[in-house]
């Protein structure tokens, strides 16, 4: 009989995770395809666009994954500026029909 990993037996004690951890993955994920989209919307490679921001290419590379950028403004800004596009932060009533180019997070 094969033996479960140590993995398998950690995962299997965190059960399945509430739909609040689930949304905040999910917008996670949307905020790094976004920043992939843009990325190669402007011809830029990962080094090159953290060249730009003063970082390094896995700190782009682990944007793009969906991890990292959670809570940290100064990040998205130096994203921005190192796409040449600009980060809006909005607390709108209530929130637009469309977004161009954007996550929303509700």
């Amino acid at each position: 009989m094969a033996r479960r990993s140590r993995w398998e037996d950690v995962k299997a004690g965190r059960g399945e995770p509430s739909s609040t951890t689930r949304a905040a993955v999910e917008q996670d994920l949307a905020l790094g395809q976004l920043i992939h989209d843009l990325r190669v919307q402007a011809g830029l490679s990962q080094r090159e666009l953290a060249e730009r921001m003063g970082t390094t290419q896995s700190v782009i590379s682990r944007l793009e994954e969906g991890g990292g950028a959670r809570n940290r403004i100064d990040t998205l800004v130096g994203l921005a500026s190192g796409l040449n596009r600009h980060l809006v932060l909005s607390f709108p009533e209530e929130p637009p029909s469309q977004l161009r180019d954007a996550v929303q997070v509700v």
